[in-house]
């Protein structure tokens, strides 16, 4: 009996630290392979090239897992960054300061989240239709705001260090990717919100019987989510010294959650973590950045993606 239980405890062990530890190997491997075939992959140039291009889809990513986790998503992601970013433009180009210019356009993705918080908390309205009818929402508010076309910023050190500023070498955008995901990491890992997340995801009724305020655990997150978005946004805005209604196209907020997904994340909710988001984050823009060195056409990123995308759902519910 005694050499049975332990045989269940070792296969459960193994189950567990094999699915933690699946997502890393496979970027260690992908980085070694990559390394092989072209040896300017692991320049130090290079590594922090794709940090910097994932900061912004890492810093929605992180948020997403929340929302994912308690059975939600958030399509709007990718009009939010746009419109956000042009507020941010826009508010510059008019004459004001920074703070306000950089709160009017966080407040903006913040309203917009807790809008689409409270239609799905307590409105009772299915998230994916909701955040869906949002994206056309903000996508048209965005092009009657700003047109078109691209609105160029001007003069604005303080504003372009956000997008192209570096810090002890590092640029700062990777940083604040970075200070988001500890934060939210410490939300889940430490504090009581990280496990009332996991159990609305898992039993939300169950969560509410127990006396929890479901309602508003998920109005928040969907705030958050958007809060996030707005920042990537404004990361974007300075990066590229311009704001448009046309960024954050359509397929933003698929590579959002397809690093949520990668990650291990459940669709159907209860189970996630920021830190293997983080690393799914890593994973796609490590192939990204070794596809497009590699010179391999956008049709054939775009099928080796989805095919990705399509294994990680598989392993994932056959996990559960």
């Amino acid at each position: 009996m005694m050499a049975q239980a332990l045989g269940r405890w070792q296969r459960a062990v193994h189950r567990r630290h094999g699915a933690n530890l699946g997502l890393p190997l496979a970027l260690a491997l992908a980085l070694g392979v990559f390394a092989w075939v072209q040896p300017a992959f692991l320049s130090a140039d290079n590594l922090i090239g794709i940090l910097r291009q994932v900061a912004i889809v890492g810093i929605m990513a992180a948020a997403m897992t929340f929302v994912i986790m308690t059975g939600g998503i958030d399509l709007s992601v990718g009009p939010v960054l746009a419109l956000a970013g042009l507020v941010a433009v826009l508010s510059l180009d008019a004459g004001l300061g920074l703070p306000l210019a950089l709160g009017l356009a966080l407040g903006c993705g913040l309203a917009i989240g807790l809008l689409n918080g409270g239609l799905i908390a307590l409105g009772g309205l299915p998230p994916i239709i909701v955040t869906l009818a949002m994206l056309s929402i903000v996508r048209g508010s965005a092009l009657l705001l700003g047109g078109p076309d691209l609105h160029a910023v001007r003069t604005q050190p303080a504003f372009s260090f956000i997008g192209t500023g570096t810090v002890a070498g590092v640029p700062f955008s990777v940083w604040l990717f970075a200070a988001v995901s500890a934060l939210l990491w410490f939300v889940q890992r430490r504090t009581p919100l990280g496990l009332m997340v996991a159990a609305v995801g898992d039993n939300e009724r169950a969560a509410w019987l127990s006396g929890h305020r479901t309602r508003l655990i998920t109005w928040s997150l969907y705030g958050a989510s958007g809060l996030c978005a707005a920042l990537a946004g404004v990361i974007q805005a300075s990066q590229v010294h311009t704001g448009s209604a046309t960024y954050g196209e359509f397929g933003t907020e698929l590579d959002v959650i397809a690093a949520v997904v990668l990650g291990g994340t459940q669709l159907s909710g209860g189970r996630g973590s920021v830190l293997r988001t983080v690393v799914g984050v890593l994973f796609l823009g490590t192939l990204n950045n070794a596809m497009n060195i590699l010179n391999v056409p956008i049709d054939i990123q775009l099928i080796a993606k989805g095919l990705i995308i399509a294994l990680a759902l598989g392993l994932g519910q056959r996990r559960a």
